[in-house]
């Protein structure tokens, strides 16, 4: 491949500098141009050299711009996609639509877009006329149910930690809202979220508050499009944690909060003593029991 003649200002793919775990191309902006090499300031700020060799081509505007959608990356590869997430996290924009599929990034921070004003402003919206967001799957699934009278399916993955839980949440807080009728059912479906994650979620090295089982939600609604009721069903429910954990792990939330809300009578009374006195418990002697998680 014929390396492309660069000029200041330009975009490009290069090379990474290390062989590492993600060894794949990096983007820069060239700001100073020899003879054997090129400067470069990479997509955290920082100003490195490359050589000549290093340089694969000049980046696509759609790149360098960044898409919403990344079906519109000029440069559809691998570290095009991985670049346009970082640099929308970066910007704060945690979500990135693929087609009709939804990419969220963990912000590990509140960022002010589940107000009742942003449920409104994607309410009978197409995908392409606001920025991509969870609530526009909502609002996408909740209008086919309406128009075509059959069952739709939302199905959320992702590893520990990548917010799961939390979009399962976000998704019932908009379907609650957007069938225009608010009730105590819906404010039931709602309030169940933090039981299941006493019984269900423990501590992992990489999440204090992962859940630890599958969770299939069927919201039912009646023909005016009105929540009437829902069923929760688990699976996959890790059942050995409940007896041992690997190193730097924890088990059920709900023996910590048990144990915690007890008075010294009551534990008394059901020959029970504090986590402390228990040897599955041990290992964190030192936890803060009245801090979930």
């Amino acid at each position: 491949m014929e390396k492309p003649k660069l000029i200041l200002g330009d975009y490009i793919w290069a090379q990474p500098f290390t062989i590492g775990e993600f060894d794949i191309p990096i983007g820069g902006k060239v700001v100073a141009i020899e003879s054997s090499r090129v400067k470069i300031v990479d997509d955290d700020g920082n100003e490195v050299y490359i050589s000549n060799q290093q340089v694969l081509k000049t980046m696509h505007i759609s790149s360098i711009n960044g898409v919403d959608d990344m079906i519109n990356l000029g440069d559809l590869q691998e570290y095009a996609i991985l670049r346009n997430l970082h640099k929308r996290y970066r910007e704060k924009k945690i979500y990135t639509y693929t087609g009709t599929m939804l990419i969220a990034i963990n912000p590990y921070e509140l960022l002010p877009i589940y107000t009742n004003a942003i449920i409104t402003q994607y309410r009978n919206k197409k995908f392409e006329e606001l920025h991509p967001h969870i609530f526009a799957i909502g609002d996408n699934s909740y209008n086919d149910m309406i128009t075509t009278k059959q069952s739709q399916c939302i199905v959320i993955s992702g590893e520990s930690g990548a917010g799961k839980t939390e979009s399962t949440k976000l998704i019932l807080q908009y379907l609650a809202s957007t069938s225009g009728q608010h009730s105590w059912i819906e404010q039931q479906i709602l309030e169940a979220n933090p039981i299941l994650e006493a019984f269900g979620n423990a501590k992992t090295v990489r999440n204090d508050n992962s859940s630890r089982f599958g969770k299939y939600i069927d919201v039912h609604f009646n023909k005016g499009g009105y929540i009437e009721g829902a069923r929760i069903e688990q699976y996959l429910l890790e059942k050995s944690r409940v007896v041992s954990q690997n190193n730097g792990e924890r088990n059920y939330h709900i023996f910590y909060s048990m144990l915690s809300g007890m008075s010294k009578d009551e534990k008394k009374r059901l020959d029970l003593q504090d986590a402390d006195s228990y040897t599955f418990f041990k290992w964190r002697k030192n936890f803060d029991l009245s801090r979930k998680g």
